[in-house]
């Protein structure tokens, strides 16, 4: 069998999913593929790198991702209000005892998802990934903390592959895949639509966009 470049490989899985792209203050979104800043968010955090850190950026300009959606999942929004007194993320107060100081957030996640992720870089840097999420410093969540996977999210190294379209068309599916059409995102400069979702050095965590095409599985 010929052997290709080495591609990394991950499955995700779990009962909530969240892949916020346009998410502010009370209106938490999720879009309906994970973001490739999340995706190397994830792998970060394996690595243990805290947010902000510079070399998360040049991580994620070394990497080459596609996902595909053998179960894209149902939404959900989840309603949230929180009374009293509470702490922002600087640690300033905000709010007082008492009704006038309930908060509304609207959460959404997708159900019972399951997503194929397809990643190319040099085979130091997908190694290092790999050992990362073999044995990650911090615990992985898909997308936000309170979505925990329900399974390994590493699958593995394959160089069975020429090419991540290749990966996303003949990849096994996963256990009960979706009978209907499935769906894959890949890079596509030429063509496509916008995603927001590539992380600058900007202060307050400013995105920049990147195309993409949303293509389908041949026979699925």
């Amino acid at each position: 069998m010929e052997q290709y470049n080495p591609i990394l490989i991950l499955r995700l899985e779990g009962p909530l999913q969240a892949w916020g792209e346009r998410a502010r203050w009370n209106q938490r979104d999720t879009a309906f593929m994970p973001t490739k800043s999340a995706l190397v968010g994830l792998i970060a955090c394996a690595m243990g790198l805290p947010r902000g850190d510079a070399a998360i950026i040049d991580l994620f300009e070394s990497l080459t991702v596609a996902v595909r959606a053998d179960r894209p999942g149902i939404m959900m929004t989840d309603y949230h209000t929180v009374t009293g007194i509470i702490r922002t993320a600087d640690g300033k107060q905000r709010g007082k005892v008492g009704a006038d100081s309930t908060v509304q957030s609207w959460r959404q996640y997708l159900q019972d998802a399951s997503f194929l992720v397809a990643i190319t870089a040099d085979e130091a840097t997908l190694s290092r990934c790999c050992e990362a999420l073999a044995d990650p410093v911090w615990p992985v969540c898909l997308g936000r903390k309170s979505c925990i996977p329900t399974r390994p999210v590493l699958v593995g190294i394959t160089r069975k592959y020429a090419s991540l379209e290749n990966v996303m068309q003949d990849y096994p599916a996963g256990e009960r895949a979706d009978k209907a059409p499935v769906m894959y995102e890949i890079d596509s400069p030429e063509n496509g639509y916008l995603r927001q979702d590539v992380p600058t050095a900007a202060p307050g965590r400013i995105y920049a966009q990147r195309r993409v095409a949303l293509r389908p599985v041949a026979g699925r």
